[in-house]
């Protein structure tokens, strides 16, 4: 079995191939201009590098885009496959839904976000008077805003799709959970790959607010800072539970049902233990069904693992420190650049 290190390998080095690639040629462009001197005479954090740091942040995200999506391409797959063996279907729709995960960012579908989404990159691009798209203004042609326009047109098709992406892996797995059989209380494990989907899902927000953090390095704290904060934290938390709301549905249902099927089972062997015709089989039995009994009332209803719950809370940090940490790391950058 492949090591978690092992899988996150390839889909690094594409997103860090993506932001190599696009950080030479954003180089090259502002050389072509004369801006590289300006750029290299003023602080990281300084006012000035506004224009700069989005650059690089936006090249940032769409290196994190591309990695994510390579990630989830590869991973989905694996979940569907590692659920094969709890679903009540036939081989043939085992593999009809391996081939739908494959299959899950291709097709004319997954284009329909990126053209949704494009025009949305085209018009965040404002122009010197605030609120007004550079492209609705009367403006002239500025290196800056052409590179700005172009590198938006690349983020948010990726944005598109991947949004287009989850919508479909989504619809996918409703279909596996109506196809799933009884959960086993006492392998809740088996259901992992809900709650990894999850993780992703979280990782995939809270990662690329982490990334736009760095526009607002060197900046104090504030009460946009903090709706940010509060945003992401939400929309991290809602990301990672969604995916098994429904299993924790079934899960309440299906241990209050065995509760009640154990305990109406030990009250007959205690009124069989209690009675005068008692051989010492049901003295014998009730440890056993007491301890089942234990064991059923200490399921947890969410299907989420200790090492789950500590990579989400790491995830939250991560969101939490890149915000916080705003001014530190302007600092940090600033010496580094001078």
């Amino acid at each position: 079995m492949r090591t978690f290190a092992a899988r996150l390998g390839r889909p690094l080095v594409l997103g860090g191939a993506v932001c190599v690639g696009l950080c030479v040629l954003y180089a090259a462009w502002e050389s072509a201009f004369g801006h590289l001197g300006y750029i290299a005479a003023h602080s990281w954090a300084s006012p000035e590098m506004i224009g700069p740091r989005i650059a690089l942040t936006v090249i940032a995200l769409t290196g994190f885009m591309v990695g994510a999506r390579a990630y989830w391409r590869q991973e989905i797959p694996r979940d569907v496959e590692d659920l094969g063996p709890l679903l009540c279907c036939s081989a043939a729709e085992r593999a009809e839904l391996l081939r739908a995960a494959a299959s899950c960012d291709r097709g004319g579908r997954s284009w329909i976000g990126s053209l949704v989404a494009i025009p949305i990159g085209l018009l965040i691009v404002t122009s010197r008077r605030p609120g007004v798209p550079y492209l609705l203004s009367d403006e002239p042609w500025a290196p800056d805003l052409v590179w700005a326009l172009g590198s938006n047109v690349l983020l948010f098709s990726l944005m598109g799709r991947n949004t287009v992406q989850i919508l479909r892996t989504n619809a996918l797995f409703a279909r596996i959970e109506s196809r799933l059989a009884p959960v086993d209380l006492l392998r809740p494990q088996a259901l992992a790959p809900f709650a990894r989907r999850g993780l992703r899902s979280a990782f995939l927000w809270v990662g690329g607010s982490s990334l736009a953090s760095i526009i607002f390095v060197n900046q104090e704290f504030s009460w946009m800072t903090g709706l940010v904060l509060v945003g992401t934290l939400l929309l991290g938390t809602v990301t990672f539970l969604l995916p098994v709301r429904g299993l924790h549905r079934r899960i309440r249902v299906e241990k209050h049902a065995e509760l009640e099927r154990v305990r109406a089972v030990i009250l007959r062997v205690r009124e069989l233990m209690l009675g005068e015709d008692d051989d010492g089989t049901a003295a014998a039995r009730m440890p056993g069904l007491l301890a089942y009994e234990h064991r059923i009332a200490s399921v947890h209803e969410w299907p989420l693992e200790t090492p789950q719950i500590v990579r989400f809370g790491l995830i939250a940090t991560l969101g939490l420190g890149s915000w916080l940490g705003g001014a530190v790391v302007g600092h940090v950058v600033d010496a580094a650049w001078r």
